[in-house]
């Protein structure tokens, strides 16, 4: 009861801060931010970003902080965004640690890419997708491993889901 008081007390003097321009207090809500425990969410927020319950109170604060600008966000996104960025949630928290430190790797790698080599990989990518399951399944059974792949497969492994 003291911590909901504590909580709802923070975001009044925070909001107010905002709303008048207190720069103090807007960056110690921003601070803040992104220290809320998984209870101290609003249920809107709890909601959008359920697919993060199991993980957030072990995420970093800018982690956490990035996580409720989207869920701020949110509600103003076209349905077909929102279905989206849920799906991709579920795809998140379904990762390991080891695998969403490659992701973000490779996150970095594709934003150091000239424009024109990232729309001309984005071109690709929605080809792919638009490919049967079947071919899809295929093209991932062909693919050789990568650089700094850590499943290489040997002919005839099933190939891990991704």
């Amino acid at each position: 009861m003291a911590n909901a008081y504590v909580a709802h007390t923070a975001a009044a003097i925070a909001l107010v801060s905002l709303l008048i321009g207190d720069p103090v207090h807007a960056g110690e809500a921003h601070a803040q931010a992104g220290t809320q425990s998984w209870a101290q969410l609003s249920p809107e927020q709890q909601k959008i970003l359920a697919p993060l319950e199991q993980e957030w109170d072990r995420l970093e604060p800018d982690r956490r902080k990035r996580w409720l600008d989207l869920a701020g966000r949110y509600p103003n996104l076209p349905a077909e965004r929102q279905m989206r960025i849920q799906q991709r949630m579920h795809e998140w928290a379904s990762l390991t640690p080891e695998q969403r430190v490659q992701a973000r790797e490779r996150y970095k790698e594709l934003r150091k890419l000239p424009p024109e080599k990232r729309h001309q990989l984005h071109q690709r990518w929605q080809e792919y997708q638009r490919l049967p399951e079947e071919k899809r399944q295929s093209l991932r059974e062909q693919r050789a491993p990568g650089p700094g792949d850590p499943n290489p497969r040997k002919p005839g492994d099933q190939p891990s889901p991704r």
